[in-house]
């Protein structure tokens, strides 16, 4: 196979594993994204079945990348990014697969906010199992202990787009953020449940009035999942996908805590290898369908992965960035409809179906988010895209 490891001298052992308190600096960092599932309570996705081949394609050559007029080396931006897997599935067929940091094929890969586009897409299975009626529903309509709350009478289509208009602050560096409030008091000392935060949530505006990057969207939209299958978000993820599609390892998701109650974060913290997130890229690209199998409902995967509302129009998110946003997925402007699950500290499931194209990269940037870093993973994937024809 197109297998690199990347510099000789790099060994899982020069990469010490923290724990809670010590894993955020280094020397911890870079070796405990890849073990975040036993540092942290979590709870396992089997894999089951025979393992889904992905052949090898035709290896793709890449030394360099255009950024905004300049040439990048990749050695160079890999080393800045502290990238630690990069795999590229061209027509299903790995055509590039490389390795650094200490990681392997066999690691098991920090997701962050990529787990939140496993979970929009369990949504779409339970609307094809029946358990949902429609998006245009309440979400209190499932969840009605969340009545009274600032999700009372919201359509699941908008916890979807993120335009819930309940009041979230989404920063990962202010102590007192929701985010991280949310984060210490649930997943680093375990004193609260996400339900907690959601039942006293607070309405800001009206839903599909203004896109907000909130994890408390995806936490309810987790206990939707959760309440309406009666499954664990892990045992359901088995069931519909890890099983079906064939992959090649366990995965770990964090939870709540140790008990059996205990919810997965549903924003963030799926645990798997490269080649296992590079399958989930490749089944939304046939369209939610899988040998042979269609399991997602039909169009449920373009209906996802296109805005459909003036908030998450492209050029709407944010000042100056002309992504757009759909149900837990950054859709990038193009005849392409190229579009990508994204996390923290860059961690990309980049899929592009006109060029047949998959894209997995995880990496260990020294800050959570770095613009710098973010445009040039971006152009990295157009750059690679771009040698597969205009």
């Amino acid at each position: 196979m197109l297998l690199t490891a990347g510099p000789s001298d790099a060994r899982a052992d020069d990469y010490p594993v923290g724990s809670k308190s010590s894993m955020w600096a280094d020397p911890y960092l870079v070796g405990s994204y890849r073990h975040m599932d036993e540092i942290y309570a979590s709870r396992p996705v089997p894999r089951a079945g025979a393992v889904s081949a992905l052949p090898a394609g035709e290896p793709l050559a890449l030394e360099s990348f255009p950024v905004r007029g300049t040439t990048v080396a990749l050695d160079d931006f890999v080393a800045e990014a502290r990238t630690t897997g990069l795999i590229v599935l061209k027509d299903g067929k790995v055509v590039l697969e490389r390795y650094w940091q200490g990681a392997d094929a066999s690691s098991r890969f920090a997701s962050w906010s990529m787990a939140k586009s496993f979970v929009s897409t369990l949504v779409g299975f339970a609307i094809g199992d029946g358990l949902i009626r429609s998006l245009d529903d309440p979400v209190t309509d499932y969840l009605p202990e969340l009545k009274g709350s600032g999700y009372d009478g919201v359509p699941i289509k908008a916890v979807l787009q993120m335009s819930s208009g309940v009041a979230f602050r989404e920063d990962y560096v202010d102590s007192t953020s929701d985010a991280l409030v949310m984060w210490n008091d649930v997943l680093q000392y375990n004193k609260r449940r996400f339900a907690d935060f959601a039942a006293r949530s607070k309405r800001a505006a009206e839903p599909f009035t203004r896109f907000n990057y909130a994890g408390l969207d995806s936490v309810v939209l987790g206990l939707l999942v959760h309440k309406v299958t009666g499954q664990s978000l892990s045992a359901y993820l088995a069931r519909k996908l890890w099983g079906p599609l064939g992959m090649e390892g366990d995965a770990g998701w964090l939870t709540e805590d140790r008990s059996d109650q205990a919810l997965e974060a549903p924003f963030c913290c799926l645990n798997a290898r490269l080649r296992d997130y590079a399958r989930f890229g490749q089944f939304m690209l046939q369209n939610g369908a899988w040998g042979g199998r269609q399991l997602l409902p039909p169009g449920w995967v373009a209906e996802a992965t296109y805005p459909s509302g003036a908030q998450v129009a492209f050029g709407k998110l944010y000042p100056g960035d002309p992504m757009g946003y759909q149900y837990q997925w950054w859709i990038e402007p193009g005849s392409d409809r190229a579009y990508a699950a994204e996390g923290v500290n860059g961690q990309f499931i980049y899929v592009n179906p006109a060029k047949k194209l998959v894209i997995v990269m995880t990496s260990v940037w020294k800050q959570f988010w770095n613009d710098r870093l973010a445009i040039r993973s971006w152009a990295l994937f157009d750059a690679i895209a771009a040698r597969y024809g205009s």
